[in-house]
């Protein structure tokens, strides 16, 4: 079952109260400007600008809409300017959305707007009245008096003068109508502005930049927001064209009968004043017979019950034509002589045989050059025998049939596109509170989630419960499905991310461990698996603030460096004992056994790889196993390796364990002093090592300096 929440009544009710308040202000201005200012100024889209401004585009149109509504009520010709009354709602909105979002107002913005809404509105009066063939020639109105003063005095053509007057007349108007708005919006309270403002919000109200952000959002084909203007386009288009089809059909053939109706009474009326007895004397005599002149009054009398009534005349009708009985003159013809005979014209001779047989017919229209367009009706008159005796016609003037149909098409055109405006506005402003902003505010959201931290993930789920999303309908549901997905997710991710970590703690333990067991099997290397990792950690990080290799020294592979340094000399579990740990040096055979410990650790970290496929820093410590002993000149093993076809790991981990064993005491040979052999590592440079990475360590002295006193610190205290 359908509910409202009581917050969603309070904002449709403050939205329907703000519109016919709006609608209330235009009214009323209206009114003041009738009675005031003796209707030279109108004031009628007061309210509408208020609403416009507050609002927005829908609000403004509906109010413009409902005001032109009541005017139509009150005075039908209004309805004109309907779509004129949409057009202002919708530039209002365009042209001082800023003025409202900022608080700021442009003087440059206002000017233009008063001059393009005066324009148009002038331009369509002129049009309007162009169309209705009526302009000004009275002097009855203040505002024709104008016109009519403009024309004479600089010699205008009557719709110049009446645009220019209308565009004076209107830039005073709408300066006045949108200087008081501007008051009026002063006078609301903010906080009840606010409200207004954000009546269409079915979540918390997004800022001007969020908005401008959220609708920076392009769908992959084409939004939810196009398809529904253009379903509501067509929809209203075929909907109109229809309905204008329809109605303007309807019209005309209310308008035909119309004629027609009045045709034959005034035809009827006339027959109505003949006496049968006397049309052979009235067309023998003329007015010498007795109670011609009388007919004849009578006959004018007829032409003039309406206007529209443009001939009256008696015919007696024979084979071969009329021949007439009266024919009043007109204005633009003057009447033929009784006993006059005239043709039949083409426009009767459909209906011929029907008058000779004293039958009555429908009236017919007629297109005469002189007299122009009509309709003709003849009723006949009968005598005391039922015999006809002569016809009563009238031609009915159908020249105001053509005014009265484009005026009604001109209404039926500015109410219909009206409220296409109106309802494809309506529908944007629904579906982009309902259904775009809501959804697109939901994947900006989620485009900002991190996830580097616990209050990070927290503040993921609080980021989406802020939305607040109350639709009321399936997009709400969706809204709340995906918050509590969001709260389980974080809290997998939690737990996850802590399975993860111990997963990879325990990994790295058993690298350490493995690496320990090899090294402990060379009774001369000590605590060497830790101190060079130390050290690659510190030549990585120097080299990164030099700006070396900026591209490769990323976080993850500084971090896989330093994971797998442990692992450099893991191919020793290979080295026999008695070679591993000789007292004195080795011979060639032995060194060449002893060498073969680096591509030894390259295979044993590559069957590590097969077993742990998901642990990627193997691959940089299968490459510093395998590499650590290549030299920058290509005079290294096992391969030969030089300059940069040697891994960048490799090149750091061979300055590393270098070091490393000449501050270290061996069986071999007691320790190097650290100045001595940062001076080794200084001449080897470009040779034996990466100049840039040899330059990093050097630069670097002092941490490696700290670091290799704390190693040696703490191997005195586990001997002690």
């Amino acid at each position: 079952m359908f509910k409202i929440s009581q917050n969603q009544i309070k904002k449709w009710t403050a939205f329907i109260l703000f519109v016919v308040a709006g609608a209330i202000l235009n009214i009323a201005g209206s009114m003041v400007a009738n009675v005031c200012l003796n209707k030279l100024l109108y004031l009628d889209m007061l309210g509408t600008v208020v609403v416009a401004i507050i609002g927005g585009y829908f609000p403004g149109i509906l109010t413009a809409v409902i005001s032109s509504f009541i005017s139509f009520y009150l005075f039908p010709p209004s309805v004109f300017y309907l779509i004129l009354n949409v057009f202002m709602a919708i530039l209002t909105t365009f042209c001082f959305k800023k003025y409202y979002d900022k608080h700021t107002s442009s003087i440059k913005m206002f000017i233009l707007y008063i001059i393009i809404i005066s324009l148009v509105f002038s331009f369509f009066a002129t049009m309007l009245t162009y169309a209705q063939g009526n302009a000004v020639v009275s002097k009855e109105g203040s505002i024709d008096r104008i016109i009519l003063a403009i024309s004479d005095r600089w010699k205008l053509d009557i719709y110049i003068s009446h645009f220019i007057t209308n565009f004076f007349i209107n830039t005073i108007d709408k300066s006045l109508c949108t200087g008081l708005a501007f008051v009026v919006i002063r006078l609301i309270p903010l906080k009840v502005r606010e409200y207004l403002r954000n009546v269409g919000w079915l979540q918390k109200p997004l800022s001007s930049d969020q908005i401008k952000m959220v609708e920076k959002r392009t769908a992959r084909r084409m939004s939810i927001n196009v398809k529904i203007c253009l379903a509501l386009f067509t929809a209203c288009i075929v909907i109109t064209a229809v309905v204008a089809y329809m109605s303007q059909m309807l019209f005309v053939s209310y308008m035909e009968d119309r004629y027609i109706s009045e045709a034959r009474g005034v035809s009827e009326l006339a027959a109505k004043a003949i006496d049968p007895d006397m049309v052979d004397e009235f067309i023998e005599k003329g007015d010498d017979a007795k109670g011609y002149k009388k007919t004849e009054d009578l006959l004018y009398g007829v032409s003039e019950v309406t206007p529209n009534v443009q001939n009256v005349f008696v015919y007696k009708v024979s084979e071969d034509g009329y021949t007439v009985v009266f024919d009043i003159d007109t204005d633009i013809l003057k009447g033929e002589d009784p006993g006059t005979h005239v043709d039949f014209d083409e426009s009767v001779l459909p209906y011929v045989d029907s008058m000779l047989k004293g039958q009555e017919f429908s009236p017919y229209t007629t297109d005469d050059v002189k007299i122009g367009y009509y309709l003709t009706s003849f009723s006949p008159v009968y005598d005391a025998q039922g015999k006809c005796v002569c016809y009563a016609g009238v031609d009915i003037s159908k020249r105001d049939l053509d005014i009265y149909e484009q005026q009604f098409m001109a209404r039926l055109i500015s109410l219909c596109l009206g409220f296409v405006i109106m309802i494809m506005a309506g529908g944007i402003w629904l579906s982009k509170y309902h259904i775009i902003y809501p959804v697109n505010t939901l994947v900006k959201t989620v485009e900002g989630f991190g996830y580097d931290g616990e209050e990070a993930r927290k503040q993921n789920v609080e980021d989406i419960r802020e939305i607040g999303i109350h639709t009321g309908d399936e997009i709400e549901n969706l809204y709340f499905a995906f918050l509590q997905a969001t709260e389980e997710n974080m809290i997998n991710y939690s737990y996850m991310l802590q399975n993860a970590r111990d997963f990879d703690d325990a990994q790295s333990g058993l690298i350490i461990v493995l690496a320990d067991l090899v090294e402990n099997r060379d009774e001369s290397t000590g605590d060497h698996i830790r101190k060079t990792a130390a050290y690659t950690g510190i030549i990585m990080k120097k080299m990164r603030e030099m700006g070396y290799y900026k591209e490769e020294l990323t976080d993850s592979f500084i971090t896989n460096v330093i994971k797998s340094a442990p692992l450099h000399d893991v191919g020793k579990i290979r080295i026999p004992d008695n070679i591993l740990n000789k007292p004195g040096r080795l011979t060639e055979e032995e060194f060449e056994i002893m060498k073969k410990h680096a591509e030894y650790g390259g295979e044993v970290v590559e069957q590590c790889i097969f077993m742990l496929p998901k642990a990627h820093y193997l691959s940089e410590a299968r490459k510093i196993a395998e590499f650590h002993h290549e030299k920058w000149n290509g005079k290294g093993y096992p391969h030969g390796l030089s300059g940069e076809d040697i891994p960048l790991s490799a090149r750091i981990m061979a300055v590393a364990d270098v070091f490393d064993a000449l501050v270290s005491h061996r069986v071999y040979k007691p320790a190097f002093d650290f100045d001595d052999a940062m001076d080794i590592i200084e001449k080897d440079a470009g040779s034996h090592f990466d100049p840039k990475v040899a330059e990093a360590f050097l630069a670097a002295r002092e941490e490696v300096r700290e670091t290799e006193l704390s190693f040696r610190n703490r191997e005195r205290e586990n001997e002690a």
